[in-house]
């Protein structure tokens, strides 16, 4: 599968949530916005917000700092409660107020006046800081977004200890707008977190000073909880951060990283991959092959169900995979792991109304018959696009709001959904019915946005975190008392550059060699990627089949770079046509892409310009965007070299993206597909991973590894090298202490 590209996404993030009391939401247009940096490359995408060095000096010299005093406004008792369970806060409000969730990243609630237009409006938002911030520098720091204001002054700030004894800071101030219009700054930073919330009241000074009691009663209302999403207290949940969620839940087009790790957790197949690599059944109890390899019967599960209870039949089978290889689907994957059944090209065409290589035999028997006999076929059904859906579901007539089928899926996986708020968090439920040994933790609670995983981890906001590349030597160390914490695992993953090589100046061998050696690899793993990386001298990773170590290693020559671009058909560097690097970022170009263009310009005198993709999109859009250079990263979906090797590189392929072709190559793979001895089938790709390099069919960089925090009472969490978490094993032995202490 396509792993994250080479950029960490948004850096300062705002959340939204549900409230308690309160009217049906309506949209409201925020004022308030953060402001993001621009982003930090990563292997894995990282949440870094700005950071803010202490105090900065007020807008005005009228501000009047006092010490921090215990809050001395008595709540009444008839106000309102709105409380946020998701991100764990609960503020007051007067009962002629009204109290609006907006359903969206910033602000999370809109507390309004009695009147609407004209009388105060209050916002409440959390941000997330690059370091932990004292509430005093988070009023700052957001302040600093008001100055152009016209008029703008502040008039009083102070520090202020919450009931729960925790300490925040609210400024005043007002600025010239349709009138003298007033303001009040509240910021409160979660203990031991960067977490900070921050609440905005602003109205006309008349109103505002009429509602002043009011305004101070609910600011210093405010006070901090044990988030609870839905509900669901802490000890009955493993809770994690994965930046941003799914892009799409439809196992048929999911293609990167990001959404498959979801899919994986709610959907199921017929077979898997346990902890050992080794294919495993799943919806399949069993299956037999025939004599001649080409003919897989399989027989499902008698207590295989849908998540609804509804059994799985062989026609579900059968209706998911036709499904995924119509063309109407479009499905990005279909092609390539369901491409050696029989019949599949006859269907895509339109030659046929069904695959004929996909029979049901009865409900609880699949035959499928490939074209030739192929030893990683079984392992291909691992892949979400081979999972089962449901029929009904997935036809079922389109509901008013428009919500695709797959937001709430009735699945077979170990987990079932129970509600994804998207950019917010999603809550998963253990499957008590599922087909195999239940999961034993009953929820898992991915939180989708937040700061930075190991400063969450750290705050004891998540149970497990991936470490960014600039933070691991830290944690890393010894003397790091989250060391004996950290896990680290390798993945079957390979990154490298990629040349589009049917355009000029790729289509010439020398040219794509010359770029090669005039880059230090050794360099950017060490400066960019501080030595947190493997550096890839192949495109099969260690621990795969088929993995050569004897392989040469690939030489930084930048003077032999130089005479390869003049023996080549363009003669020199001045001749070379434009070339642009494709890759993602949301402002500029990552570091390591940074750093790859300094090589190129220092060592071959050679201009490279970028062109910039979403990063969440980067795979989906990659197709069309392509320019000369891109970067790929590939994380293995079964432990085979036909998923590296074939996959990547052979003429026609799908996740041939450069359009690679050799038919020396493709003659080895092709040899290499059918061959039923696995020593010489390993060989075979050994043989074309050598053409591939002298080739220089791309740059290989570096092979994936994953650092991850884990909380001792977490137990069996399964770090996959495929990249994925594996839940279903999950355990809690939780410590005696749960509950929220600020």
């Amino acid at each position: 599968m396509k792993a994250l590209p080479f950029i960490a996404a948004i850096l300062l993030v705002t959340l939204a949530a549900c409230a308690t009391e309160q009217p049906a939401p309506t949209p409201t247009t925020p004022t308030f916005q953060a402001t993001p940096t621009p982003p930090t490359p990563a292997p894995t995408a990282t949440f870094t917000p700005t950071p803010t060095p202490g105090r900065t000096p007020s807008p005005t010299a009228a501000a009047t700092p006092t010490k921090p005093r215990p809050s001395q406004v008595t709540i009444p008792s008839n106000f309102k409660s709105y409380r946020d369970q998701n991100f764990g806060f609960q503020v007051f409000y007067p009962p002629t107020w009204t109290a609006e969730n907006t359903e969206q990243p910033s602000p999370l609630a809109v507390l309004e006046g009695p009147e609407g237009q004209g009388q105060p409006q209050g916002r409440v938002h959390v941000v997330y800081n690059r370091d932990v911030m004292a509430s005093d520098a988070v009023v700052d720091n957001i302040l600093s977004q008001f100055l152009e204001r016209p008029g703008f002054r502040t008039l009083e700030e102070s520090g202020v200890t919450l009931r729960d004894g925790t300490p925040a800071f609210q400024t005043t101030y007002q600025w010239t707008g349709q009138g003298t219009m007033r303001g009040a700054l509240f910021g409160v930073t979660r203990p031991r977190s960067s977490q900070s919330f921050v609440m905005i009241v602003e109205g006309p000074q008349d109103a505002f000073q009429a509602n002043l009691e009011d305004i101070r009663a609910m600011l210093t209302s405010f006070q901090l909880e044990e988030p609870a999403p839905l509900g669901i207290p802490r000890s009955q949940a493993l809770t994690l951060y994965f930046d941003e969620g799914p892009l799409i839940l439809d196992p048929a087009i999911a293609q990167e990283s990001q959404s498959i790790q979801y899919i994986t957790q709610i959907f199921s197949g017929l077979v898997s991959f346990d902890a050992n690599m080794a294919l495993a059944p799943e919806l399949a109890k069993e299956w037999k092959i025939s004599g001649n390899g080409t003919v897989f019967t399989f027989t499902l599960r008698d207590n295989a169900r849908f998540h609804n209870g509804r059994p799985v039949t062989a026609s579900d089978f059968k209706y998911s995979w036709e499904r995924a290889i119509a063309k109407d689907t479009q499905s990005p994957t279909a092609g390539t792991y369901l491409d050696d059944i029989v019949g599949v090209s006859a269907f895509v065409t339109g030659k046929a109304k069904a695959v004929s290589g996909i029979e049901v035999v009865n409900e609880k028997a699949l035959k499928v018959t490939i074209d030739a006999p192929k030893a990683y076929f079984l392992s291909k059904l691992a892949h979400p696009v081979a999972y089962v859906v449901d029929r009904s579901q997935v036809e079922a007539p389109s509901n008013p709001s428009g919500t695709r089928w797959w937001v709430q899926p009735n699945a077979t996986g170990p987990f079932s959904m129970n509600q994804w708020l998207p950019g917010l968090v999603m809550v998963l439920d253990a499957n008590k019915d599922f087909y195999g040994t239940p999961p034993k933790v009953p929820h898992v609670v991915f939180r989708l946005y937040g700061g930075i995983p190991s400063l969450m981890y750290q705050a004891g906001e998540i149970d497990a975190a991936t470490v960014a590349v600039e933070q691991v030597k830290e944690i890393d160390n010894p003397q790091s008392p989250l060391s004996k914490e950290l896990v680290k695992s390798p993945e079957l993953s390979i990154f490298y550059v990629g040349f589009a090589t049917d355009k000029p100046p790729f289509n010439d061998p020398l040219v794509r060699r010359a770029f090669l050696l005039a880059t230090d690899r050794e360099k950017l793993l060490r400066n960019v990627l501080e030595n947190t990386r493997a550096l890839a001298h192949g495109f099969l990773p260690p621990g795969l089949p088929g993995y050569n170590s004897a392989i040469p290693t690939i030489s930084y020559d930048p003077k032999a770079a130089v005479d390869l671009i003049t023996k080549s058909s363009y003669g020199s560097a001045a001749k070379l046509p434009p070339i642009i690097y494709t890759t993602s970022g949301a402002t500029a170009a990552p570091p390591l892409v940074e750093a790859l263009l300094a090589m190129w310009k220092e060592n071959l005198g050679v201009d490279v310009k970028v062109r910039l993709l979403d990063p969440t999109l980067y795979y989906y859009d990659l197709d069309f965007s392509l320019d000369n250079l891109f970067d790929y990263g590939w994380i293995a979906d079964y432990p085979d070299p036909h998923n590296f090797l074939d996959v990547l590189f052979h003429t026609g392929a799908d996740n041939n993206k450069g359009k690679y072709s050799k038919p020396s190559v493709d003659a080895l793979l092709d040899q290499a597909r059918v061959e039923q001895n696995q020593q010489k089938r390993l060989e075979l790709y050994q043989q074309a991973e050598k053409l591939l390099l002298d080739d220089t069919a791309a740059i290989p960089l570096y092979f994936g590894r994953s650092h991850t925090l884990v909380k001792p009472y977490v137990q069996n969490l399964g770090l996959t090298p495929f990249g994925m978490v594996d839940l279903r094993r999950v355990s809690l032995n939780f410590p005696t202490r749960l509950s929220y202490q600020p």
